[in-house]
């Protein structure tokens, strides 16, 4: 397992999951280890481990059985490729010191379209996070966090230059989710996100929204991340 954080830990352990389906290791009728055999073999939080079995579950290769376990119940995905995966990946020396550092993080009316990406009135009080991500002294991307304020009462109190946002919502306060919805487009900067990349009005970047959805099948964050188009690329892998 890769803790860098270059890739996503759930995706990791989904992948050494399907290879070990796809390459017998685990057969139509075996049952796959649980997600506390999984915490404590890989290091992983529990809601790592269950994401990435929900991921097989979807792809129709296991099927949980109550009182029993998860089991295997087909060799191949549920989909023409077996794997579609795609990724920004960056044109720098990964050996460059990177670092988040915060622009700010206030308490605001929603606008129209985070309102209706959540599912709350226009208006509505949200949480918004705005942080740079620094390679060296050079700004890489620009992320925006938006969450009901409601839905994290307590997130504006907290420092998230200094600890992670994520390991708070999923590790301290126990939110699990079931799955995210993400879309990529070529954008043009604006002025602010221009200035806070350090790029000219208009250039091109690489914007990744993205909507995570809880277990209650309620979306509860939205992430827009602008990213400078030449420092990414997207990579995109497909397995037959």
């Amino acid at each position: 397992m890769d803790f860098s954080g270059r890739e996503q830990l759930y995706r990791q352990l989904y992948d050494i999951l399907f290879q070990d389906i796809i390459s017998g290791v685990y057969v139509p009728g075996d049952l796959i280890p649980s997600e506390s055999e999984l915490m404590s073999k890989y290091g992983v939080s529990r809601a790592t481990a269950r994401r990435a079995m929900e991921m097989l579950s979807n792809n129709g290769m296991i099927s949980k059985r109550r009182g029993v376990g998860s089991e295997v119940i087909s060799s191949r995905p549920n989909t023409s490729l077996s794997r579609v995966t795609s990724y920004l990946k960056k044109n720098v020396d990964d050996r460059v010191v990177a670092e988040k550092r915060l622009v700010d993080a206030s308490i605001i009316p929603a606008p129209a379209d985070v309102a209706e990406t959540l599912g709350i009135p226009e208006g509505t009080q949200a949480y918004r996070l705005r942080r740079v991500r620094y390679a060296g002294d050079e700004p890489m991307y620009f992320e925006v966090n938006h969450f009901e304020r409601a839905f994290l009462p307590h997130a504006v109190e907290r420092d998230f230059s200094k600890e992670s946002l994520r390991a708070y919502v999923n590790d301290e306060l126990g939110i699990q989710w079931s799955r995210a919805q993400q879309r990529i487009y070529a954008v043009a900067a604006d002025d602010e996100v221009a200035r806070f990349l350090n790029v000219g009005d208009g250039e091109p970047l690489l914007l990744v929204r993205r909507v995570s959805i809880d277990m209650d099948n309620v979306p509860r964050e939205l992430v827009m991340t602008y990213y400078r188009a030449d420092r990414y690329h997207l990579e995109i892998e497909l397995d037959s």
